[in-house]
């Protein structure tokens, strides 16, 4: 407990209340705050600390009027302005936020922190541009402070820029060489680009600074376990005290030894390890603000929309009142069912381009949103409308860096699946080619992979809801086959990793193209491609392997509560 003396001045209080803070003891930094403020209730440093005590224990409402009065006090300091930004945003007033950022600009152009969290609420609402100009602002002008170049590379990683953030991380540690995390930033850049010794190097040297990083120990074994050395990796991670490590620790080493383990063909062990590395995620979901429900919601109404009463009651359109454009190419199925590795096989030739899971589609289903509901505005939308949509669309994909008229373009992020209604309806000249997975095998990965969470990849976090998620997606898409007039080309992933030029035939046909030697090489040409946004990158970088079809059947005494629901798919997709 914090001892405070008569003779302990206000200042000296304030002085140890934000030293309290800065160390993370917020409960005995509050404390000497209420203090502080019964002596001056209205003092702009006091009501400024108590704010970010607000913020740090997860008040951001009272946080925005503690700081807020402060700043109606102190109107022209620019660190009041960013923290008063800070709780807008936490509060969701992005608008208000930005305006706080920019008015702290104003104020102090050379303030640093302005830039960091302005650039971090850019991130957050994919502003791909301002985001990177805020964090390149930072490390401009703190050139010797890592924080810069941790947030920059970051958000490039996260875009899938892994050259980028490799030379972002490289920067950074020219001007602090030790720095353990700008050197994990660089692994975690460098094992994306498919340079297993670099990544294995740069992990070795945090490792020697920090021996249980578990973001370290997750690319160490990683490289050891594609190298073939899982027994070494397994006897590493084994010994890390990981019920001491945070969830997000205890994710990433559970997780780890869970696709050891199931290397090792030790399927009681890596079944294990998912379990405990998705409970891990669990407990992050729980504290996040991502509504798992929402997305399930969204494909039950779209089930309960298109109905053939419904789909004939449409205001029908002539082809020929349509704004020509080339017809567009959508890649879908389920999560884990081989769309990264179809990706590789079909941008490797030379006149086509793969969209990497960009949401490009989204914009038009938003604009028909705001038209009168989605889905419900697709049954009246008219010809005007319709065009409007289609040219959205183009336009989407350039901002994005692909012409359609130059390429043959294929959007690929499986689950636009559950829009294959809404594509149908704008471009009725669509094409989709359609990955599919024996169901059981489709499901068993999604819960074994760790994904980035958001609404929908937080159905995978359980056998039972991940059953239930392609449960719904795919019937959803059978109703759109029975429905609407689909023009499709199956790939199954099995069949891929046996004969992939056979596997694509129908696809290339769709296409109306011909196969082009080229496409024959997916490892060299994922590897000269340099930018794989999907989990599936260490998987696409190896040469075809068929150790992950039929996984199921190792793990069939874990999946007898979903077999029986999957079993109509498996009927369905001639897989019994």
């Amino acid at each position: 407990m914090t001892q405070t003396t008569a003779a302990a001045t206000p200042q000296d209080m304030l002085r140890q209340a934000f030293q309290l803070f800065d160390q993370g003891k917020i409960h005995e930094a509050a404390k000497l705050a209420e203090a502080l403020r019964q002596q001056a209730p209205n003092h702009p440093d006091v009501l400024h600390l108590m704010g970010l005590i607000c913020l740090k224990t997860g008040n951001p409402k009272e946080a925005e009027k503690l700081i807020g009065m402060a700043v109606s006090i102190l109107p022209d300091k620019a660190f009041l302005r960013v923290n008063l930004g800070n709780a807008l945003r936490q509060l969701g007033k992005n608008a208000d936020a930005r305006a706080a950022y920019d008015k702290a600009e104003a104020l102090d152009p050379d303030f640093a922190g302005t830039y960091l969290n302005r650039g971090t609420l850019h991130a957050e609402e994919g502003r791909a541009d301002a985001c990177i100009r805020d964090f390149e602002a930072v490390i401009r002008l703190m050139p010797n402070d890592p924080q810069g170049y941790l947030n920059l590379g970051q958000y490039q990683l996260a875009q899938g820029a892994f050259v980028e953030a490799r030379d972002t991380y490289a920067a950074g540690l020219k001007a602090r060489p030790d720095g353990p995390m700008l050197l994990l930033g660089l692994a975690n850049s460098l094992e994306r680009l498919g340079d297993l010794e670099g990544a294995f190097a740069a992990a070795e040297k945090v490792l020697q600074k920090m021996p249980d990083l578990p973001g370290a120990l997750r690319i160490w074994s990683s490289v050891k376990r594609r190298q073939g050395s899982a027994e070494e990796a397994r006897d590493r991670l084994e010994r890390v005290s990981v019920a001491k490590l945070p969830p997000g620790g205890r994710r990433l080493i559970h997780g780890e030894l869970a696709q050891v383990y199931d290397r090792l063909g030790e399927a009681a062990d890596a079944f294990d390890h998912f379990v405990a590395q998705n409970d891990a995620a669990a407990e992050q979901l729980a504290e996040s603000p991502i509504d798992k429900s929402s997305y399930m919601t969204q494909v039950t109404d779209l089930k309960a929309a298109f109905t053939s009463d419904w789909v004939q009651s449409w205001t029908q359109i002539a082809p020929d009142d349509l704004v020509p454009v080339p017809a567009p190419v959508f890649l879908v199925g389920f999560p884990r069912s081989g769309t990264t590795l179809l990706d590789q096989f079909l941008d490797a030739h030379s006149r086509i381009e793969v969209v990497e899971e960009l949401p490009v589609l989204l914009p038009v289903r938003d604009a028909v949103k705001e038209s009168g509901g989605y889905p419900e505005a697709l049954a009246d939308l008219s010809r005007e409308k319709i065009n409007e949509l289609r040219r959205l669309y183009n336009s989407e994909l350039s901002r994005a860096g692909f012409d359609p008229s130059a390429k043959t373009v294929i959007n690929k992020l499986p689950l636009n699946i559950i829009h294959a209604g809404l594509i149908s309806r704008i471009f009725p000249e669509a094409k989709f080619i359609l990955a599919l997975r024996h169901p059981a095998d489709a499901v068993l990965s999604c819960f074994m992979q760790d994904f980035q969470l958001n609404a929908s990849m937080a159905h995978f976090l359980t056998l039972k809801d991940s059953a239930a998620l392609y449960d719904g997606v795919m019937s959803l898409w059978g109703q759109y086959r029975d429905l609407l007039s689909l023009n499709v080309a199956e790939v199954r992933y099995e069949d891929l990793i046996a004969d992939p030029r056979a596997a694509l035939g129908d696809v290339m046909s769709l296409l109306e193209l011909s196969w082009e030697e080229g496409q024959s090489d997916h490892v060299a040409h994922a590897q000269a491609r340099g930018s794989i946004r999907t989990p599936s990158y260490g998987q696409v970088t190896q040469p075809l392997y068929d150790r992950a079809a039929d996984r199921w059947r190792r793990y069939e005494t874990h999946l007898d509560g979903i077999l029986p629901r999957l079993a109509p798919f498996v009927r369905d997709f001639g897989y019994d």
